[in-house]
């Protein structure tokens, strides 16, 4: 049955265009990394890599809150909380950083906002979007999943979405969350619901023709290339172990 036809717009910037849909994360892992669905309770999307490492959930109960977690190479667990209406693709974002290597070049968390124009304060832990939505700043821990660093964004007093990442997040998880709030690239979304409300005077919207086919279509080819790599990466399965006995020797 096709899906009745409905207007989409290009809205940036993207940290208040809305979290859009959450399966475009969840089918991605599922189907194109092949974790598996770890999930206990219902109203709660939980998923696992293959060596159990890393941790993706989504809690649907009422918050709508996706909860990252994971191990360090030096055996470190860290974990990021992020709201409700951060948009999926900065969570994405996350989770391929999580998939791939540490880079030495991923360890400027600020850099991405510098360059994007954000303002920072004088100790250089705190940066600010240029339209004042968005406050960056790095924190003191004071619990296992609080600290390191923290994001919200707030509209007229109301805040829309909060990120918070524990002491050991590793910073090239952290700077992908910055390069997605530097990015001016808009996000395309449904035209109803859009903007957040409150957020018209902040958020540029464009037409587009663009719509929930194309948004399958990528999602479909994403899976498509992750499930290539994936498979290309496996070990060459072993040769099929022969069920026929060899013949006894014969004894006179």
């Amino acid at each position: 049955m096709p899906h009745p036809t409905v207007p989409y717009v290009l809205a940036a910037p993207g940290y208040v265009a809305g979290g859009s849909d959450w399966e475009h994360l969840t089918e991605w892992l599922l189907r194109g990394h092949g974790w598996r669905d770890v999930s206990t309770i219902d109203q709660h999307t939980a998923l696992a890599s293959h060596d159990g490492r890393l941790h993706v959930a989504l809690n649907r109960r009422g918050a709508w809150t996706w909860n990252l977690r994971a191990t360090t190479s030096a055996g470190r667990e860290w974990a990021a909380i992020l709201g409700a209406h951060l948009p999926v693709e900065y969570v994405t974002a996350l989770v391929d950083t999580m998939l791939r290597p540490a880079s030495r070049h991923d360890s400027d968390v600020l850099g991405p906002l510098h360059t994007a124009g954000w303002t920072t304060d004088a100790t250089a832990t705190t940066a600010v979007s240029p339209d004042g939505l968005v406050r960056f700043a790095e924190e003191t821990a004071v619990s296992p999943t609080r600290g390191g660093w923290h994001a919200a964004c707030t509209v007229d007093g109301h805040t829309w979405w909060t990120a918070v990442f524990s002491t050991h997040t590793p910073p090239g998880v952290v700077a992908a969350f910055t390069r997605s709030l530097a990015s001016d690239d808009p996000l395309l979304r449904m035209a109803i619901g859009t903007p957040l409300y409150g957020c018209g005077s902040y958020t540029r919207l464009t037409q587009t023709l663009r719509g929930y086919d194309d948004e399958q279509a990528q999602l479909e080819a994403r899976i498509a290339e992750a499930r290539g790599h994936r498979l290309a990466a496996a070990p060459p399965a072993a040769p099929p172990t022969s069920s026929r006995r060899a013949p006894r020797a014969q004894t006179r």
